[in-house]
């Protein structure tokens, strides 16, 4: 095995560490630690394992690393969408999402898509970014269900009934004594 001749100084290694606790994506996070665990000279199949990277990947993160530094380890992909809507143009959305009621009283992605597509004239390439929008506007996802979940059984039913039928007053024979 080769002498491995890629090496952090301290001064690199405290720069990696205030990125890692800076950064907000997954992927970057796992490029520079694996990046800064390489650097410090630590077993290459302890990364891989950390990492979930396989050599190979391990080495074009350093390799990018080395020709552009932290810039070349940020994850670089944009998508089909990339923000179509401007900052203002979203926030606007966004408050008008949280401010008001559609026809059935809440929002879905083509209702979303259908303020977005009227006000501004833009559509999203993915449904998903419908999704992301409502969830910045705080809503959450509801899926209907078929099954009413905290029904009760059928069996707790027909005893609650059972139940029911006996100490009801109209269910009690009344006799009624001739005089």
């Amino acid at each position: 095995m080769r002498p491995r001749t890629f090496q952090l100084t301290q001064t690199e290694i405290q720069a990696f560490e205030q990125a890692e606790r800076e950064t907000r994506t997954a992927i970057e996070l796992r490029r520079l630690q694996g990046v800064r665990m390489y650097g410090s000279g630590l077993d290459i199949r302890l990364i891989k394992q950390v990492t979930g990277a396989p050599r190979r990947t391990i080495a074009n993160w350093v390799g990018a690393y080395q020709s552009r530094g932290l810039v070349g380890l940020k994850a670089g992909w944009k998508g089909g969408n990339n923000r179509k809507l401007s900052v203002v143009e979203r926030t606007r959305v966004i408050q008008r999402l949280q401010h008001s009621t559609s026809a059935e009283g809440f929002w879905d992605r083509e209702q979303v898509q259908a303020v977005v597509e009227q006000e501004y004239g833009k559509r999203y390439q993915s449904r998903e970014s419908y999704r992301q929008l409502l969830i910045e506007a705080g809503f959450s996802f509801q899926q209907p269900e078929s099954i009413y979940r905290s029904r009760p059984s059928d069996a707790v039913i027909a005893e609650f009934e059972a139940e029911t039928e006996k100490k009801s007053p109209t269910s009690s024979k009344i006799t009624r004594k001739d005089s």
